[in-house]
């Protein structure tokens, strides 16, 4: 039985060789569309959180700011103040704060031998690493010691260190910033980001103890906080207990909107999280309609191969044959068809994406990230294919199990 299918199938498919021929084509082009599409939008997606999570993951941002609302005697536009001291004593009333550091921001002049640049210095103290990912590919970051003291250390990005040193091992090395020197005590790993809140990128900037900052440039009052919650699903809710620490300290309505600028990433992650999703259907959707085409020209070989095989047909339904068993045999062989071209745009598929990993890294890739097969990937080309094939095969399959048998052997 198994042997009659394929010799019935082998014999449609060679009596017109290039119908055949491009029926498959399309089938192997669309399966390689989705394939390919899709991979190409998880990849993306991927490489942008990634870049994403270079600033920080489940990280918390407030910037004081002035109040809107008259409080207490307060009038209205009343500056909020923060001192470093007041920003690293949060964790000690708001228990669900696993890290906090107060940051200091300003565009200094950094300086090594006659290579110059005006790059970001931030003064914050060593929880910044872990919230931040300024990890040290050379070197250390800031430690306790270097807060107690006020040294006059610096933990420099990878580009600002290439930018001053070239060729030279930094660590070690005495920079001036505004014509005070500092040694270099550490280079951050390079690390891929795309966005930041205030001043350049982590690779450009300089960071220094927040009390050494004061020192020298006699700032009081933070440019902003940030804090990471240990449970990363309460943010909104540890940030509220944050604000009605501060307006009760600082004197503000724990109701006024202004007074605390907030930046949780967590939200604007859930929100570039659901653009990419919905980016990555759309290719799919994209890739489908290509398969599509293959899958109407399925069923077009078949709808002729139905015509030519009418008088096959009638004789079999004469003498017995049910109708659901001439439904089930052609819908097999288009299921067989589209199945056989699908493997193939697979295979053609995997070759691409094999042969995508092997472009040299750059740029463009980091941003793009690198096509791989991955379950998403399979389950989605495998569920599109056979929704597409199970559509293309009925068709013709439905129109052979309703002939007439009479008028199917007066042909």
């Amino acid at each position: 039985m198994i042997g009659i299918f394929f010799r019935n199938l082998f014999r449609d498919l060679i009596r017109q060789p290039l119908r055949t021929a491009l029926t498959l084509s399309g089938v192997v082009w669309g399966t390689f569309s989705v394939v390919v599409l899709i991979a190409f939008g998880d990849a993306v997606s991927k490489a942008q959180i990634k870049r994403f999570h270079g600033m920080g993951q489940g990280i918390v941002l407030v910037f004081p700011s002035r109040t809107t609302v008259a409080w207490q005697g307060f009038t209205k536009g009343k500056a909020v103040r923060v001192t470093p001291e007041m920003a690293e004593a949060i964790p000690e009333k708001i228990p669900g704060i696993e890290f906090i550091s107060p940051e200091f921001v300003g565009s200094r002049l950094i300086r090594y031998g006659r290579n110059e640049f005006r790059n970001t210095v931030r003064g914050v103290n060593p929880e910044f690493e872990r919230m931040r990912n300024t990890i040290a590919g050379k070197g250390r970051f800031i430690d306790p010691e270097d807060m107690a003291g006020r040294k006059r250390v610096c933990f420099i990005g990878d580009v600002l260190a290439a930018d001053l040193f070239g060729t030279e091992e930094p660590v070690g090395r005495a920079v001036s910033v505004d014509s005070v020197p500092f040694t270099v005590i550490g280079v951050q790993q390079k690390k891929l980001q795309n966005s930041n809140y205030s001043g350049q990128r982590d690779e450009r900037c300089a960071f220094i103890p927040w009390t050494t900052y004061t020192a020298l440039y006699g700032d009081k009052y933070v440019a902003n906080i940030i804090f990471r919650p240990r449970d990363l699903g309460r943010s909104k809710a540890v940030m509220e207990d944050v604000k009605g620490h501060l307006a009760k300290l600082i004197g503000f309505s724990p109701a006024d909107p202004d007074a605390l600028g907030v930046w949780d990433t967590m939200d604007f992650e859930k929100t570039f999280t659901t653009f990419f999703i919905a980016f990555t259907v759309f290719l799919g959707i994209i890739g489908s309609f290509t398969l599509l085409v293959g899958g109407v020209g399925v069923a077009s070989i078949m709808r002729v191969v139905v015509e030519e095989r009418t008088r096959e047909i009638g004789v079999k339904l004469a003498v017995g044959a049910r109708r659901r068993t001439i439904l089930w045999q052609f819908f097999s062989e288009s299921l067989v068809i589209m199945l056989l071209g699908g493997l193939l745009g697979f295979g053609l598929s995997v070759v691409a994406l094999q042969a995508a990993k092997a472009i040299p890294a750059g740029e463009f890739l980091d941003f793009i990230g690198v096509p791989v097969l991955n379950p998403l990937v399979i389950v989605s080309t495998i569920s599109i294919l056979l929704v597409i094939g199970v559509v293309a095969g009925m068709l013709p399959a439905r129109a052979a199990a309703s002939t007439n048998p009479i008028e199917a052997l007066r042909k």
